[in-house]
Formats: structure tokens, C-alpha cells, sequence
């Protein structure tokens, strides 16, 4: 079973190059390296291989074994041709790529109700998929909604080998009702944000309840009457607000719950809405959309590209 957002399926590649002009570090694993190093060889050009793939140094994350050069004086990919092409794929085929350049800007993930698959929102053609006022949707298919990389998974999610006392053996419960909460347009955004911090405390000072799941379902219960019970104006068009939205669901939907905890979430998920909010307040009238986007770009960057930024970040506010 595939589950995945909404926009998903709506995703093909523009072609535009931005991927490939980032200062983000893209790494491969060794056997990647080793495979451009016999193409390479093949060619004859084992002096700019030398140039293009570079050992890293240092203690590294598990895969990371080389990274790919920057072309001199500049952000742009070494293999980034002037039409926006990559000069591997087209000697190689997409195969040959590492696994970063097969698969961004789609995240898959694996879990125990199946593949679950979104996007970053970091990609131009990703961030042309959110000009909507509807809520993001979550989505169930047989058949996968776009092309990835098998067997490449970002986050593995399998709540039940959580003890019995962690809340997120309730994980995939938890994930919806959050993103209910995020999504309930009745809240100001605030409010929405306050309501999910003050439910993450409860959760946390409940200690180990042995009826934990009764305990959440009544807990969530509360909660949807707090959402009905709403009053703000709804937001119609495409806002600033409408896009955090977008941006905020597409997060937790990443899994960072699993991955980091409730407390260290929600931390981010302030501070996300501290700086988009500025860069949005600073902005000229008729630009807000615009401001928030930008700031949206540069905390995905953070977070899906360069994680040690958002720990920091996170515990720094």
C-alpha cells in the first residue's frame, strides 16, 4: 500500500536546475563512488574524477562515503551543463545517479502500514503544486503515484515495537490529529500551534498510564470540540497562512515526531512559525505569499538538506 499527499501525484520535473545551483552537500555511498570511478576509467577521464567526487573526511552519517564537487567559484553542480542538463545522466542513464539525484525532491518512507511518500518543498515545481486554498490530502493506492528508488527509504516507521508506555506506539493516530489540528481553519494559526504544544504536554505529564490509548482518544476527543468550537474567519485565497499550512502538514507528515520526539517537534514547529511570520511581517504589501515561500525554502533547506542546522536551530529557537 502506497499512502502519500496529495500532491504526489501531481509532480513531474521542470527541468529548471535549481536543485543542482544549491550550496547543499549532495554525498553517495562508496559503492556509488565506485561505480563512477570504473566509469570514469572507462572514459579516460580519471584526472576529473578526482575533481568531481571528493572522500569525505571525518566521522560521517551511514552512507555518506564522498561527495560531489562544486563547479570553481560557484554553487552549481560540477555536472550541471548550461541547458540545465546533467552530464552523468546523459552518459550514464538515471540509474547510474547516486541515490540523492534519483530521488529528491520526492521523501519516501517506509512504515508499517506501507511506502509512504511526500515531497520537499524546497523544489520550484513542488512549491508551484501549493498555490491552493485546499487542504493537503492523504491519499491511499496500490500503485505508487510517481517513481523513487525502492529499497531507499528516509524514515522507518514501526510504532509497535515502541513499549507499551511510549505514546508513539500510537504514532500513526497521533500523526492525523495533529495534522487535523494544523488543518482546522476555525483556529487562528497561533491558536492551532497552542492547542498542539498544550496536547504534547499532556501527553508528556501523563506518565505511564496503562489505558495510554483510552487516555488519547479522550484527549483527542477534547480537542475536535475545541476545533468545532472555533471562530476565526476562515483564510480564503492563496495567504501566507494557507501556505505555512501546507508547509507545517508536509513536516509532520515527514515523520519528525518518530524521529526526534514530541517536545523536540514542537520546539520547531515554533520556530518555524516565529521566522516565517517576521519574514512575512517585513514583507512589502502584495508579497506576502512570496515571503513566506522564501522562508519556507530556507527552513526545508535546513531540514531536509542539512539536519544538523535544524538541531540547532531547534534547540536554539
Amino acid at each position: 500500500m502506497y499512502i502519500y499527499l496529495d500532491i504526489v501525484e501531481h509532480f513531474a520535473c521542470q527541468m529548471c536546475g535549481s536543485c543542482c545551483r544549491n550550496d547543499w552537500q549532495v554525498t553517495l555511498d562508496q559503492a556509488s563512488y565506485q561505480r563512477n570511478a570504473a566509469l570514469f576509467a572507462q572514459i579516460g577521464c580519471q584526472e576529473e574524477f578526482g575533481q568531481a567526487f571528493q572522500v569525505l573526511k571525518g566521522r560521517q552519517q551511514p552512507g555518506e562515503f564522498a561527495a560531489i564537487a562544486k563547479q570553481p567559484g560557484s554553487t552549481r553542480c560540477w555536472f550541471l551543463t548550461g541547458q540545465n542538463l546533467c552530464r552523468l545522466h546523459a552518459a550514464a542513464g538515471h540509474a547510474h545517479l547516486d541515490t540523492v539525484c534519483q530521488t529528491y525532491p520526492r521523501y519516501p518512507m517506509t512504515s508499517a502500514r506501507g511506502i509512504e511518500l511526500t515531497l520537499s518543498f524546497s523544489c520550484p515545481a513542488v512549491l508551484q503544486l501549493l498555490r491552493r486554498n485546499q487542504p493537503l490530502r492523504l491519499m491511499k493506492s496500490e500503485k505508487a503515484p510517481v517513481a523513487f528508488v525502492p529499497e531507499q527509504y528516509t524514515e522507518q516507521v514501526f510504532p509497535r515495537q515502541k513499549r507499551q508506555s511510549d505514546p508513539l506506539r500510537y504514532y500513526f493516530e497521533l500523526e492525523q490529529h495533529v495534522i487535523d489540528i494544523l488543518q482546522c481553519r476555525r483556529l487562528t494559526f497561533p491558536e492551532r500551534l497552542e492547542l498542539l504544544a498544550r496536547t504534547v504536554r499532556q501527553i508528556d505529564d501523563c506518565g505511564p498510564e496503562e489505558n495510554l490509548g483510552s487516555f488519547l482518544n479522550q484527549l483527542f476527543w477534547h480537542n475536535y470540540d475545541i476545533l468545532e468550537a472555533g471562530t476565526a474567519p476562515e483564510e480564503t485565497g492563496l495567504t501566507a497562512v494557507i501556505l505555512t499550512e501546507h508547509f507545517f502538514v508536509n513536516f509532520i507528515f515527514k515523520k519528525p515526531f518518530y524521529a526526534y520526539g514530541l517536545q523536540q517537534t514542537v520546539r520547531w514547529l515554533e520556530a518555524f512559525w516565529d521566522r516565517i511570520a517576521r519574514h512575512v511581517a517585513a514583507a512589502a504589501p502584495g508579497t506576502e505569499w512570496q515571503a513566506a515561500q522564501e522562508a519556507i525554502v530556507e527552513l526545508e533547506l535546513r531540514y531536509g538538506h542539512q539536519r544538523s542546522l535544524l538541531l540547532s536551530a531547534g534547540q536554539s529557537g
